[in-house]
């Protein structure tokens, strides 16, 4: 297997930032309205329940709070990704 090639590296990661800023801008506009599920609980008549189990990093109550951790989230992903895509690389050469 070959190192991909610098142009296509750098489309890669365009691509990825053009995907991250769209994501930022669709939250400005969805963040208020429900999602499917909520609007059809809502619709039957029923509420949420407490959850059962609360996850150590929350997205937090306000908008700067959902871009961050999205931030945060799109760049472990992207990091671990290109660590484990290197190191399958240089399993790949010996």
């Amino acid at each position: 297997m070959t190192a991909i090639p610098r142009r296509e590296l750098l489309a890669i990661v365009c691509i990825l930032a053009i995907f991250a800023a769209s994501v930022i801008g669709f939250m400005l506009f969805s963040a208020d309205k429900p999602d499917g599920l909520e609007q059809t609980m809502a619709e039957a008549g029923f509420e949420e329940q407490e959850p059962l189990y609360t996850a150590p990093l929350d997205y937090g109550n306000d908008y700067t709070e959902y871009v961050a951790m999205g931030i945060l989230g799109f760049f472990v992903v992207l990091f671990v990704s290109l660590g484990i895509t290197k190191l399958m690389m240089r399993k790949n050469e010996t």
